[in-house]
Parts: C-alpha cells; sequence; structure tokens
C-alpha cells in the first residue's frame, strides 16, 4: 500500500520523508514542544523542503503536503504494527 502512495511524489523528493521521520522524532523528545504541535513543525519543514527543491509554487507546495502526509502515515503503519495490544 505504501507503494502504491510512492506514484504521487517525485523521485527526487523521497529524501524528505525519512527527513520528517528524523525531525518528528526530535520534536517528540523535545519536553517543551505539545504533540498536537509535531503534524504542523512537520507540515512547515515538508513544504519549505519542497519549496526549495522545484521552485516556490503551489505545485511544489503541494509535493511538501504529500511528502509530509506520507512520513505521517508510513510513520503510524508502523508505530500501530508493532506496538498493537493484541
Amino acid at each position: 500500500m505504501v507503494t502504491e502512495f510512492l506514484y504521487l511524489l517525485q523521485d527526487d523528493l523521497y529524501f524528505i520523508v525519512p527527513a520528517l521521520w528524523f525531525i518528528g522524532y526530535a520534536c517528540k523528545r523535545t519536553p517543551f514542544i505539545p504533540d498536537w504541535l509535531i503534524i504542523w513543525i512537520l507540515l512547515c519543514f515538508g513544504v519549505i523542503a519542497a519549496c526549495n527543491i522545484n521552485g516556490w509554487n503551489i505545485y511544489a507546495a503541494s509535493e511538501g503536503i504529500i511528502a509530509t502526509g506520507m512520513a505521517v502515515f508510513s510513520h503510524q503503519i508502523v508505530k500501530q504494527t508493532f506496538n498493537r495490544e493484541e
């Protein structure tokens, strides 16, 4: 299922997803950042990174939003698969 989402993202933006995982992990470990704010921080980083690569336009911003969505979605897949309670 995750491989189907990779078709939504340009090849040169694949590295943004693991970078957002790392940023999200760092934010989660920072005590003064509330959990609800982490997704907004990731969204800002994703959009800024995509716009810096592809230029500042709507298409690049949407690519950043897609990359952020893929990072959060893939993190939740891993988290809920391996940390589920049976």
